[in-house]
Order: structure tokens, then sequence, then C-alpha cells
């Protein structure tokens, strides 16, 4: 058997989040020619039933990076000599990159998984980028940021998408929708919409709270409609700003806001219809796993520009930061009949089937690896 292609990946810690869990899918999933080895920042394990045998191998025991921190990962670079380098989120694209540089790595890759990257790194990206071998970004969103804001080299973004687990994420049975809403307390006929994130100013509660404070003067919500709101809250202005919009009037009995929530797909089993308005998007992953379990979606155009939607077959798609926008395709959404609903989700969960499988996303990334391999073999 020819010698593995070891791997270092290394991110800040494995903490409960999108990057941390989809980086340690691919490294299960990675063929046994590949040798990974694990880099973390801090001790801060959440997934530890997906971590591979022996993993991680290195833990720098910093949080904030430090003189000492930073030779301490050159010289496990040194001493590992992976013929590639491949770090996820913002700290450790930053100085995992310029750790492996230092170290003299073959191939470096980033993983940049979110829009709006700090400005302390986007003022270096270009640099970094061009010095690197190549930045993997999980949608298009992040890939035309990079190249329009820092300035990076088009040559130098790939656009690899996120691993979407189908089965997990799938459509209920019968008996399984009639749990999930009567946990929720409603009733068979009942509308639900549901809205998933975590209040911000990016994912835009408060427009969509406008919007539907319209359709309720109008006449167009029917009396028989939910709307729930599940996300995490903060303490800012906006959580305060929608929580009063929340109240008003004419949405207290139509809006609940239950926050962070633990069972996301009881949710999406109970609902009708998945609702997010954001000012801008990398890759939601709560369009995949909606789409996934069988449930059309109304997203802003910032939320699809990686297509998870097809406009008038899977879902909607409406104007970004235009609540008339919103409120016309929602009523739209809501006066569309059950059957066709249905209809519609299941061609979501097909259409998001072929886009995110695991196979379709693990060979797509294989292929980048190898490309690179090829054109920046080993050296001793």
């Amino acid at each position: 058997m020819s010698e593995r292609i070891k791997i270092v990946f290394c991110i800040p810690s494995l903490v409960q989040g999108g990057a941390e869990r989809q980086m340690l899918q691919l490294i299960g999933r990675l063929p046994a020619r590949f040798e990974p080895v694990l880099v973390l920042f801090e001790d801060k394990v959440y997934y530890k039933d997906e971590l591979p045998a022996g993993q991680p191998k290195h833990i720098l025991g910093t949080k904030t990076m430090t003189y000492a921190a930073f030779k301490q990962l050159v010289a496990i670079l040194r001493e590992e000599r992976p013929v590639m380098f491949h770090s996820y989120l913002n700290n450790a694209n930053f100085w995992g990159r310029l750790a492996a540089l230092r170290a003299k790595v073959p191939v470096i890759i980033s993983s940049v998984r979110a829009r709006m990257m700090e400005p302390q790194y986007l003022a270096f990206e270009r640099q970094l980028a061009g010095a690197s071998t190549l930045v993997i970004a999980n949608s298009v969103g992040i890939r035309d940021e990079l190249v329009n804001l820092g300035k990076v080299n088009p040559d130098r973004v790939r656009v690899v998408h996120n691993f979407l687990d189908l089965e997990r994420w799938r459509p209920p049975t019968a008996d399984e929708r009639r749990t999930a809403r009567t946990k929720l307390g409603v009733g068979e006929r009942t509308r639900v919409i549901v809205i998933p994130a975590r209040i911000s100013v990016q994912k835009h509660q408060a427009g969509v709270l406008l919007a539907l404070d319209r359709m309720i003067a109008r006449g167009q919500i029917p009396p028989d409609t939910i709307v729930v709101m599940p996300g995490r809250k903060g303490t800012g202005w906006i959580d305060r700003l929608v929580e009063r919009l929340a109240q008003r009037p004419r949405l207290r009995t139509l809006v609940t806001m239950n926050g962070a929530e633990s069972d996301m797909r009881s949710l999406y089993w109970a609902a009708d219809l998945m609702v997010l308005f954001s000012l801008w998007e990398g890759l939601p992953n709560v369009a995949l796993e909606a789409s996934a379990c069988g449930l059309p979606s109304l997203v802003s155009h910032a939320a699809n520009l990686d297509r998870i939607i097809e406009p008038g077959v899977t879902g909607w798609e409406a104007r970004t930061f235009d609540p008339r926008a919103l409120a016309t395709t929602l009523a739209e959404a809501i006066a569309t009949p059950p059957d066709a609903l249905r209809a519609m989700g299941l061609l979501g969960r097909a259409r998001v089937a072929a886009m995110f499988s695991p196979e379709r996303v693990l060979d797509e990334t294989l292929a980048v690896y190898d490309s690179l391999l090829e054109t920046r073999p080993c050296v001793a």
C-alpha cells in the first residue's frame, strides 16, 4: 500500500456549530488513502461522538493566538510534515495559513463558511489567499464577497457546498406529522409558518413582522394561522425591537417567539411553510434542512444565491429588504392549497437531495484535493 496522504485540519474548537460539524463529517468520510490529523486551538469538544479515534491529535491550549502558540503550531506542522493543510473559520484561517506558509506545507487550503468577514481578517485575505493554494467557500454569496470585497483572485476560490444529512432531515410519516403538531399544540387544519433563525439584523425578523402586520390589516392572514419563530435571543437593541414588534396588538396572538430550539426537525414536520427573509446569507442550513424534510420555503433573494429553492416549483423567492414584496409573496404562499404545498415540498426534497447529497459533496471535495495534489506534489 502506498504512503497515505497526510492532511492537517485546523479549527479553533469543536463547539456546537455548522462549520465544526461539517469538518468532522468530511474527516469521517475521507477514503483510507488520506491520513487526517486534527489540531484545535482550544480543548472544547461538543461533537465527541463524531470524533475519529485518536483525535484531536494536537491542542494548542489557547483561545487568543499568542506568539508562543503560533510557534507551537509551526512546530506541529514541521513535525507532522503534511502534504496538505486545511483550516476552518476566520481565526484558524488567518493564523493557520501563516503557520503553514512558515512550515512550507505544499498545499494550503482555507474554508470560509460565512458572509461579512471581520475587517481585521478581510484586510489581509487577498494577500493570504494569494500566498496559499485555494479558498473553499460553501456558497456563491461567500465567493462573490471574497472576490468583490476582499479582492481575492477568482481563480483562488472554489465553491463546494455543505454535506446534507438526508437520513436525519427527511419528510415525516403521517403519524410523525401528527405527533409533531400535537407537541406544538395545533390542530390538523391550522396553518403553521416557521421562521427559524437567531434574532439578528441579518435574519431580518423585523421586516417579516412588519409584513405580517400589514397582511393582517388587509385580511390576508387566515384566522387559523400561527407563526413560530425559534431562534437564539440576545440582549441587544435588535432583540428588543423584534420582541416589541411581536407584541403589537395585531401580532401578539399570531406570533410565538420560543427561543433556542433543540428539535428543529419536529418543527419542520409540524409546519406548512418555512420563511427565511435574510438580508445576506452564506449557505442557509435551515433552507436545506426544511427542503430535505419536504417543507416548501419562502426565502429572500439573498438567501437563495445557491438556488436551494426553485421559485414557483419548490417554494417562493421575494426581493431582499422589501417587506411589501414579502407580504405579496407570503399571501400567495398561504393561499396555496395543502396538497399543492405537499407536492412542492416533495419536489424540494428531490432538488436538495441531488444538489447536496453527502456523496456528491465528498466527490467534489476529493476532486479539489486531487487536482491540487497533482499541481503541488509533496516536497521532501
